[in-house]
């Protein structure tokens, strides 16, 4: 998993994750991943943005 924090204003802190998984939806490293799950929540844990895809 990757984690990225980064602010968004000076009151506000948003944190991405990048989760990578098998064909089987076992998390896995990076380089055998065949889907992986972006997301970002803020400071709280509200879920903002979620997108999915297949990795060639």
């Amino acid at each position: 998993m990757k984690r990225v924090v980064r602010n968004v204003s000076q009151d506000k802190k948003i944190r991405s994750e990048i989760r990578y998984f098998d064909d089987y939806l076992n998390p896995v490293p990076r380089d055998r991943a065949t889907w992986a799950v972006f997301r970002e929540v803020d400071e709280n844990g509200e879920l903002l943005f979620e997108a999915q895809g297949f990795i060639d």
